[in-house]
């Protein structure tokens, strides 16, 4: 077999060509190695001979690890391992040793769904049956008529039972169906239990609630935070003056002055009283503002002193457009020409629609194409009508006395409807005549002494329209919102 030639042109033998290839290979090995016997141990090195291994002037020298220096080799370490690769040695849970029953007091707070007794939920707690029994009797003879509604909350101190960890002690139970109110039942040393009405005392405050008309002046008022019984009775105040229909737009700016009440432990117990409101229209600003004369019922006036109330209102709601007026026009789902015995004003889903005036309810329920429907006499000679209602307000039914400005239902789409509108009729002597061509005379007036205290309270009214608190500025109340069954505070 003839041998490869060497780059020098001499024939060597195989062995030598062979440890020639391999020979880088066995040099890397060694370092390897040495350099791991360094990080795993620190094991000293130790020179041997190397074998008289006899090499061609062509390969490379020999390698002489005692003069190799291990500082100059840069040590890569591994990468980290990731998560899935340990995977396997994770102590499965049910492998753990249980934790040992804290005998710590803890909190909890259980929400009323229906059906719920205060009773039924410390059994669904594992509360001893003994226990619960006793806590039940002591809250009702608190309590009396009064009922827990739907979403009360019930707190909870509790504590795990020294012979039965699983079985929870009743510390002290409270419940608070009015922030003035609050019903707390304790257990005592001897294991019964106590139970005492504590009365919170309540304080007013005044704030404003400042903002722009973005749809409804009642949706607008409610995002900006006015309760809405405020925003409904600004409403009510504005519509013996103010025509929704011509002079109400979009972007105008109002301003509410509310009375509210708070506890003494931050609570509130009454989201906000109607103090004061102005609206700014294109031409002239409406202010209106809370006043009771001596001897009289409490109403709204104007800085003049003169009453904002009327014999009826210019129109029942909030609107800003008419989509079909009075007289005759063709049907839009029937086609033909016919008299249109009232005025449509559309608005959402849902709108409060006032009574014009201080009535009796005749009718009260569905009456054929005007879908749900409200009718009123007001005297002798006037009615109005209120048509495609979703719904009735509260306590409209045939027979019923309602006054001014009181919710006879809410704007829907029954009956022949093409969408949400109120269909507002105004009759005299029985016949139908335009709403929107009538006019209603003002009311009392404020003279003398009445006059002036009414100047004072006016003065102090405007001024802290433009300066008091912004409703979201004031320090949030503490909360006592429904919270979830059977979670603990602060999880």
């Amino acid at each position: 077999m003839t041998d490869f030639p060497s780059p020098s042109g001499r024939p060597e033998s195989r062995k030598k060509s062979i440890f020639a290839v391999f020979w880088p290979v066995l040099a890397a090995t060694t370092l390897i190695a040495g350099t791991l016997a360094l990080a795993l141990g620190g094991l000293a090195i130790t020179q041997r001979p190397l074998p008289d291994i006899a090499v061609s002037p062509a390969d490379p020298p020999p390698l002489v690890l005692a003069n190799f220096a291990f500082s100059d080799v840069e040590l890569i370490p591994p990468p980290p391992l990731a998560l899935e690769e340990f995977k396997g040695f994770q102590m499965r849970e049910e492998e753990r040793p249980p934790e040992p029953p804290s005998n710590e007091p803890y909190e909890l707070t259980l929400r009323l769904e229906r059906g719920d007794t205060v009773v039924k939920i410390l059994a669904d707690i594992d509360v001893a049956e003994d226990d619960r029994k006793e806590i039940g009797v002591r809250l009702q003879a608190l309590l009396k008529k009064t009922k827990l509604a739907i979403g009360e909350t019930v707190d909870l101190v509790l504590k795990a039972s020294p012979d039965q960890p699983d079985v929870p002690l009743v510390l002290s139970l409270s419940v608070r169906p009015q922030p003035e109110r609050e019903y707390i039942v304790t257990r005592k040393d001897d294991g019964s239990y106590d139970a005492e009405m504590k009365t919170h005392k309540v304080s007013p405050r005044i704030v404003r609630v400042d903002t722009v008309r973005r749809g409804s002046l009642q949706q607008s008022g409610i995002k900006a935070g006015a309760p809405s019984a405020a925003i409904t009775e600004f409403i009510r105040a504005l519509s013996f003056d103010v025509d929704f229909q011509r002079e109400l737009k979009e972007g105008q700016s109002f301003t509410l002055l509310l009375e509210q009440l708070v506890t003494s432990d931050g609570l509130l117990a009454h989201p906000g009283r109607l103090l004061a409101g102005e609206l700014k229209l294109a031409k002239r600003t409406v202010t209106v503002l809370r006043f009771r004369p001596a001897g009289g019922a409490e109403q709204f006036y104007n800085p003049k002193g003169e009453s904002v109330v009327r014999s009826f209102l210019r129109t029942p709601m909030d609107v800003s457009r008419v989509t079909s007026r009075f007289g005759m026009r063709q049907h839009p789902i029937m086609g033909f020409s016919a008299l249109h015995t009232g005025v449509d004003f559309a608005a959402p889903h849902g709108t409060p629609v006032l009574a014009s005036g201080v009535g009796k309810v005749t009718m009260a329920g569905y009456n054929g194409g005007y879908g749900l429907y409200v009718k009123l006499q007001h005297t002798s000679e006037i009615g109005t009508a209120y048509a495609h209602l979703s719904r009735l307000g509260p306590g409209i039914k045939r027979g019923a006395s309602v006054r001014q400005g009181q919710v006879v239902g809410f704007v829907g789409s029954t009956g022949m409807s093409t969408g949400p509108h109120l269909h507002y009729e105004f009759y005299r002597g029985g016949k139908a005549i335009n709403p929107l061509a009538q006019k209603f005379a003002m009311r009392g007036n404020l003279g003398g002494k009445e006059l002036s205290r009414f100047q004072a309270l006016s003065r102090q009214y405007l001024v802290q329209l433009k300066n008091a608190p912004a409703v979201a500025s004031v320090t949030p109340p503490k909360a006592k919102e429904p919270a979830p069954p059977q979670v603990a505070k602060g999880d």
